[in-house]
């Protein structure tokens, strides 16, 4: 699942999706589930409100491995996103930054390994 987001703040508009994928424990690959919510990503991103921006893919791990292979594997998952986004749909990869968080952003900490801690967030550049 996915959440989109935009909130208009001093003229510029931010704009955040978070989502909800589920990569297989130490995966980076999308799931088909995953490439639908991107699909509905890359519409709005391709959208004129949306056209002049650039982006943050953020990716992120639960706490299961060490930290440094945590921040690699991170990275993996947002490599893969941009690589699905600029690949299927075109978005040009400059307007994307791939970028791992490793296990530092926990969505739900009281429950480490769940699937929302592993998760991909774009936000715009400011």
């Amino acid at each position: 699942s996915y959440s989109v987001t935009g909130v208009q703040t001093c003229a510029l508009p931010i704009w955040a999706a978070s989502l909800l994928i589920t990569f297989e424990t130490n995966s980076a690959r999308l799931s088909s589930a995953a490439e639908r919510s991107l699909d509905v990503v890359a519409r709005a991103l391709q959208a004129d409100r949306l056209a002049a921006f650039n982006f943050s893919v953020e990716g992120h791990a639960d706490p299961r491995g060490g930290a440094d292979y945590n921040l690699r594997l991170s990275q993996a998952r947002a490599e893969s996103v941009v690589d699905y986004l600029a690949g299927r749909h075109g978005i040009p990869r400059d307007r994307l930054r791939p970028i791992g968080k490793g296990q530092t952003e926990l969505a739900n900490p009281g429950r480490p390994t769940a699937p929302e801690n592993r998760r991909v967030t774009i936000k715009t550049l400011q």
